[in-house]
């Protein structure tokens, strides 16, 4: 499907912040978007050409003509999102995001973040399996409670002993787990969660002028699903003191943990990310949620701004210490 403006004939882009499409020549605004060009050819509605390196790609900008448009094909496979949670802010203010979040550390390059606009930020429809785990934990323990009580002045404090045994059945939905290859699993993990309450149903709408993909794997990738299962046991593991809650001088005797998934209910979804890439000192990538603004990733630092810093102290020292032994001579 074809993305193009009724009043000039240019390539639209979806704005977050407007909420509908935007004509980035003209400025006009629409909620809706041309339904003249839907194919299931990988080829270019507007000017024939083929979409070259499309096979994964939800939507495509035309190296020829510009024009941005949905690749209906992919749209339409077995792996295709069946929603999608839009940005809710742009380019602009993800930088401000960013700076804002960096502002505390020193020496940054001059360059960081240069373009005022943020068009040196990525903006990515990433896709996401979200699994459901299901699962049981069977625990054992003896654990103590005291009983204080008086006679007098004296107080007397009784230790019960008991047998604990508990058996709790979990159950998390929606455990996310990033679906494309290239982006660092931990990083972009530490920018969850989403609010869940933001997603819509999949609208090709919101991809115009937003890169995005299919899975670079299936749902049944092992990787993919022990990241869930572990994501789950954490979880499990974080809630285990609640069980025992109140016992004294705990012993555990037993302790069995299972969690599966549920095939039937998995899903893939797009999430919104913003991800910034500095190339100068190393390579250093910082990844944003594009609804929350919680990022994840770590800062260059100018090493020459460093040194310099350093060099000027050492003079600031140095001049110091010659005006010390100044005073001190006219003194003596």
């Amino acid at each position: 499907m074809l993305y193009t403006c009724n009043s000039c004939g240019a390539s639209m882009v979806y704005d977050p912040e407007k909420k509908s499409l935007v004509c980035p020549q003209c400025g006009s605004v629409s909620s809706k978007m041309s339904e003249a060009g839907a194919s299931m050819k990988m080829e270019c509605p507007n000017c024939g050409a083929a979409l070259e390196g499309a096979e994964r790609r939800l939507v495509y900008q035309c190296p020829y003509c510009s024009s941005w448009m949905s690749v209906d094909a992919n749209l339409a496979a077995e792996d295709a999102p069946v929603r999608i949670t839009p940005f809710t802010f742009g380019r602009k203010k993800a930088r401000e995001n960013i700076l804002e979040a960096f502002d505390h550390i020193p020496f940054l390059p001059g360059r960081f973040l240069k373009d005022q606009e943020g068009n040196d930020i990525d903006a990515l429809y990433a896709p996401f399996w979200l699994y459901t785990m299901e699962g049981t934990g069977v625990y054992e323990y003896t654990g103590e409670k005291q009983h204080s009580h008086h006679h007098g002045r004296t107080t007397i404090t009784d230790h019960e002993v008991y047998e604990i045994n508990r058996t709790v059945q979990y159950r998390f939905d929606e455990v996310t787990v990033d679906a494309m290859d290239r982006l660092d699993d931990e990083t972009i993990d530490a920018a969850l969660p989403y609010d869940r309450s933001l997603a819509k149903p999949m609208d090709p709408i919101y991809l115009a002028g937003t890169e995005s993909y299919l899975p670079d794997r299936g749902k049944d990738e092992e990787e993919y699903v022990g990241r869930a299962r572990s994501w789950a046991l954490d979880s499990v593991d974080a809630k285990e003191t609640e069980l025992t809650k109140g016992y004294m001088g705990l012993k555990k005797k037993k302790r069995e943990r299972t969690l599966e998934e549920v095939p039937d209910e998995t899903k893939i979804v797009l999430l919104p990310v913003y991800r910034y890439e500095y190339k100068g000192f190393g390579t250093h990538r910082i990844y944003m949620n594009g609804t929350t603004g919680r990022m994840s990733g770590n800062a260059p630092c100018d090493k020459r701004k460093v040194i310099l810093h350093y060099l000027f102290e050492a003079a600031c020292t140095v001049v110091s210490a010659a005006a010390l032994v100044g005073i001190l001579g006219v003194l003596l």
